[in-house]
């Protein structure tokens, strides 16, 4: 016998689950991402360099500065650029604003309800909307740091090899320093709310992130050591998918704000850090539910490194000069924390500057096999101990703790 989920609400994506019964237990549970392959990698190749961090972005509306950002990355790695630190701050500072604009929008919108018992947001609010109106005036300051980074709320095309198109002004930048005072506020009452949560899902297997805290030039793991994906990391295509899953020798692993925390808190700003230590102990179980808490904690982070960014950059003062980018024969590897987790772009160059290869991993493809783990733990403990409806709701809610992007999971299908 075979349990159908519906398609999975409050997720990014059409994605829906199989519970399979057989001799009246849970034998196997199979996430079925059913968007449409989209086939960026494809669309890259022979395309110039200068073309490709834009078309990259349309990848992802929530999370475009990602993929923007590990694409300039990963061709600079492939001619040997090197940027000054004004761009990798301002970098960093769009970085940061999708970290705000999307842990926001997750956590107030699409997991809250699940916390106070409703069906969506909107109904929410009737009972909870200063905790709505706090959310969305996080996420308004995390869309306006992309706006100034990026040029655009959504598909901008401001990040370039070697710098930007524009640079923000000196009025921009004590703007972004004033609103993160007023807002950090906010964001320590998050954590609060998310630490009610529950443990449910299956504990991480393995952790893995980049080796700086929002990219970094190789990954890190739990089980210590710095390597690239293509040592540890082996990606395969399942049948009833049109998303790969990845593996961690062998072994299911975890990407997003709870590995981040757990291998980076050495990094975290200093109320961050201090949040961590005060939940590290339910964080350290591993737990996936607890990567929302996860996710409050970097909302915290986020406004606290906002303003240090700010007050930086116009200590320094804003020179606005590129870094000249010569084309060569070369290959590259984007290594970038989007907000659901590691995201890998990596390229080969020809002496002209075209693609000639090209492999994009997204967070969710690394956390598919992650998420099918966690759904069948969950099955096999609700099957028989609760009715259809409430084991499928559970489920959804199993599936949201990963803040699944299922849109950017779907880029090839080896047919």
């Amino acid at each position: 016998m075979i349990i159908e989920t519906r398609e999975f609400t409050r997720v990014e994506g059409n994605g829906k689950a199989e519970v399979v019964i057989e001799d009246d237990e849970v034998k196997d549970v199979r996430l079925k991402i059913i968007e449409g392959p989209r086939f960026f990698e494809l669309l890259t190749l022979g395309r110039h360099y200068r073309d490709v961090p834009d078309l990259e972005a349309r990848i992802c509306a929530i999370c475009y500065l990602a993929h923007s950002v590990a694409s300039v990355i990963g061709i600079e790695r492939a001619f040997g650029v090197e940027v000054p630190e004004e761009v990798s701050l301002l970098r960093e500072l769009g970085l940061i604003g999708e970290f705000l604009e999307s842990h926001s929008l997750h956590l107030y919108l699409l997991v809250a309800p699940d916390l106070f018992g409703y069906p969506d947001a909107i109904r929410m609010a009737s009972r909870h909307g200063e905790l709505v109106r706090e959310g969305l005036a996080i996420k308004a300051f995390g869309n306006r740091l992309r706006v100034l980074v990026g040029g655009r709320e959504i598909h901008g095309i401001n990040v370039k090899p070697g710098g930007f198109g524009r640079y923000p002004t000196v009025e921009e930048l004590e703007r972004i320093e004033r609103e993160s005072e007023a807002l950090l506020r906010l964001a320590k009452r998050s954590v609060r709310l998310f630490a009610r949560l529950q443990p449910y899902g299956a504990r991480a297997g393995h952790f893995v992130a980049t080796d700086g805290y929002l990219w970094g030039e190789r990954l890190i793991s739990d089980e210590g050591g710095k390597f690239h994906y293509t040592e540890r990391i082996e990606e395969r295509s399942p049948v009833y998918s049109f998303a790969k899953q990845s593996h961690y020798m062998g072994e299911t692993f975890l990407v997003g704000a709870l590995p981040r925390l757990l291998l980076k808190s050495s990094m975290l700003t200093p109320t961050a850090r201090r949040l961590f230590e005060e939940h590290g102990e339910k964080l350290e179980t591993g737990y996936v539910s607890y990567n929302n808490l996860a996710q409050a904690i970097e909302l915290v982070y986020s406004i606290e490194r906002a303003k240090e960014i700010a007050r930086r950059l116009l200590d320094r003062g804003i020179e606005g000069e590129n870094v000249p980018v010569e084309p060569r024969e070369g290959e590259g590897i984007g290594y970038v924390e989007a907000p659901r987790g590691v995201l890998i772009h990596h390229y080969r160059m020809d002496a002209s500057g075209n693609v000639t290869y090209s492999n994009i991993i997204t967070p969710t493809a690394l956390n598919h096999a992650m998420i099918e783990a966690s759904l069948l733990t969950e099955a096999r403990g609700l099957y028989g101990e609760t009715d259809e409806g409430e084991m499928v709701k559970r489920l959804e809610e199993t599936v949201r703790a990963f803040d699944p992007c299922i849109s950017c999971s779907v880029h090839l299908v080896n047919l």
